[in-house]
């Protein structure tokens, strides 16, 4: 376990290459849709939460399903497809541009398709060739006072993801990490640029009394397509600060393209696709949920 203290960060690096065919694909059967415009609130698969858009009472619910195509799990030394099942979304308007957020995978499951060294002893279990777990949760607040819904607008989010796993199943880390970042955002009636960049804390999973300090970064575009429509595409990541990288806090880094659209009530739909950047994540991601909002008392 880490004794947090942030230190410094002084590298990053991202390469951004991927899948923006997707949203262009998308964009003309949605666009025939001709309903009423999208509510301005939270999404459930967001990079990068739209807060200056909230308002006090707003609420979204939301579940999916996500597949993983070749994930890779250092700690463990195992890798294959992983399903994540039941991937849970609470955003919650505290005030005006003040969202607090929770998000977390129910329980994963990977099909081990390579297994090496492991540097910790795993469950019997896992010799079955499949492995499963439930998914840390994450806890954050953002708020931007800064600026109002339209134009450029800025603010803070502090997080802390929650250890959830047990690290003897090869595919959780068991750790405390906490996030602090700075929030920009630049939009307008139709469309919205986010971006958030800080500092994480990451406990080191094998080493007592260590920790890594890692740049977090993640930056995101949306636009409305159609009235009830709206697609995004976002990146998010991770970069170590330090020249030798405790196992399991690597560089992380990932490019997303999602599709939201809203039904005439409360429901919305969602689907997106990933493509891994760099470290653990997954060569290719696809995942689908549905939500649940409710408009601001």
């Amino acid at each position: 376990m880490g004794v947090p203290v942030i230190g410094w960060f002084r590298r990053a690096r991202a390469g951004i290459a991927g899948p923006v065919v997707f949203l262009a694909a998308w964009s003309f059967p949605t666009s025939m849709l001709h309903v009423s415009p999208v509510a301005a609130q939270a999404r459930r698969q967001a990079v990068v939460q739209p807060v200056p858009e909230v308002r006090r009472g707003d609420l979204l619910l939301g579940v999916g399903v996500h597949r993983g195509f070749d994930a890779t799990f250092p700690l463990g030394d195992l890798s294959g497809d992983l399903w994540s099942w039941g991937r849970l979304t609470l955003a919650y308007g505290l005030a005006d541009r003040v969202l607090l957020e929770v998000e977390g995978d129910a329980w994963r499951v990977l099909s081990i398709e390579r297994r090496g060294a492991a540097a910790i002893p795993l469950d019997p279990g896992v010799d079955d060739g499949t492995t499963s777990d439930a998914g840390d949760f994450e806890i954050a607040v953002g708020f931007m006072p800064i600026g109002g819904p339209r134009g450029l607008s800025g603010g803070a989010r502090i997080g802390v993801r929650l250890p959830n796993s047990d690290e003897r199943k090869g595919i959780g880390t068991n750790t405390t990490d906490v996030g602090l970042a700075g929030l920009l955002s630049w939009g307008a009636q139709a469309w919205r640029l986010t971006g958030r960049l800080g500092v994480g804390i990451l406990e080191a999973p094998l080493d007592r009394f260590e920790q890594n300090d890692v740049l977090e970064y993640g930056f995101e575009a949306t636009i409305d397509i159609a009235p009830r429509a709206r697609a995004a595409l976002g990146v998010e990541g991770r970069a170590s600060t330090r020249d030798v990288v405790p196992l399991g806090t690597e560089d992380l880094a990932e490019l997303r393209a999602t599709l939201d659209w809203r039904a005439r009530g409360a429901w919305g739909v969602d689907l997106a696709i990933s493509r891994g950047l760099a470290g653990s994540r997954a060569d290719w991601s696809v995942g689908a949920g549905v939500s649940w909002a409710r408009p601001p008392r």
